[in-house]
């Protein structure tokens, strides 16, 4: 590292469960601090070997990603790397890291705090992103699963509560759970996580938590699937709809034999499929993310789908 004395980088983690929309923070939060003529950075990590998110992502930052894993255990060594080739770079103002929806902060709060870097780097805020329809609900997923969520959420500095549009609007006195999991933490309620971003600079306290034992992604399993051209548009209509509660999450690239030349990026969260053509060449990979999912079922309905 440089030993040239220099302010202490800003490192923002952003948090949160599969589908609870940390991407579309990101994207806004990144218009932000580009707004504030900071230069950010951005990591971001999938469990699986497909990158979705950071196509997202603002054209004028620089996005590394760390996929096949989890920074959170088997892949933190490769993010203090990556905090240390950004920190080595001198015109670097903010890193921002985007965990995977199965990741615990704990472990990546540690790594930003590693030997190698805490001289160079300011301790971590954490900002927790919340599917709000999911939490009212979450009771519904393994015990583990909803842990899971909920210390997300207990080591977090700030809470941004997303997708209110899809309450009703009396259903703010059905998120006390939230003080009770951490009461300190402000609390934002947001639609497409749009929110006056210069909050966060108000908050001054963060400091490390204090309860270090975790739940891990237990039971948690994904399925990437390729497919070698277009395929039938109904039949996959049809694959989404009828996909098993215990599928949490579903994205990638695909292309239909009826607009063979048209790649559109699909997402399935909570239920709800969303898709888009983009004109980005990208692999027609899709990768489905669920609490003990029945790969073979999964490969096979998708192998028919591929040849009929």
């Amino acid at each position: 590292m440089k030993n040239i004395k220099q302010p202490k980088t800003p490192i923002t983690i952003v948090t949160g469960f599969l589908g609870s929309g940390k991407t579309t923070f990101l994207s806004n939060y990144v218009k932000y601090l580009l707004r504030k003529n900071e230069t950010p950075s951005i990591i971001v990590n999938e469990y699986d070997n497909l990158d979705v998110d950071s196509t997202a992502l603002s054209d004028d930052v620089e996005v590394a990603s760390i996929l096949n894993g989890c920074v959170c255990c088997d892949l933190q060594q490769d993010l203090i790397k990556q905090l240390k080739h950004f920190l080595n770079k001198s015109a670097m103002h903010h890193i921002i890291i985007e965990a995977t929806g199965i990741a615990h902060p704990i472990e990546i709060i540690a790594a930003c705090q590693d030997p190698e870097i805490v001289a160079n780097t300011q301790p971590p805020l954490v900002i927790g992103l919340v599917d709000a329809p999911r939490f009212l609900t979450r009771t519904q997923y393994t015990h583990s699963t909803t842990q899971l969520m909920e210390e997300q959420l207990e080591v977090s500095h700030a809470i941004v509560v997303n997708k209110m549009d899809l309450l009703n609007s009396d259903a703010y006195d059905d998120f006390k759970d939230i003080d009770k999991i951490n009461s300190d933490a402000p609390k934002f309620y947001t639609t497409y996580a749009d929110m006056n971003m210069d909050t966060f600079d108000t908050i001054t306290d963060t400091s490390l938590p204090t309860k270090a034992n975790h739940t891990h992604h237990h039971g948690i399993n994904s399925v990437a699937y390729h497919f070698s051209g277009p395929i039938d548009r109904q039949l996959f209509y049809q694959f989404i709809l009828r996909l098993p509660d215990n599928v949490l999450r579903l994205k990638g690239y695909v292309k239909f034999r009826d607009m063979p030349n048209e790649t559109y990026e699909f997402q399935y969260v909570f239920g709800l499929p969303d898709y888009q053509i983009i004109d980005d060449d990208m692999p027609l990979t899709v990768v489905i993310i669920g609490e003990q999912i029945d790969e073979d079922q999964i490969r096979n309905k998708l192998d028919m789908i591929q040849f009929t």
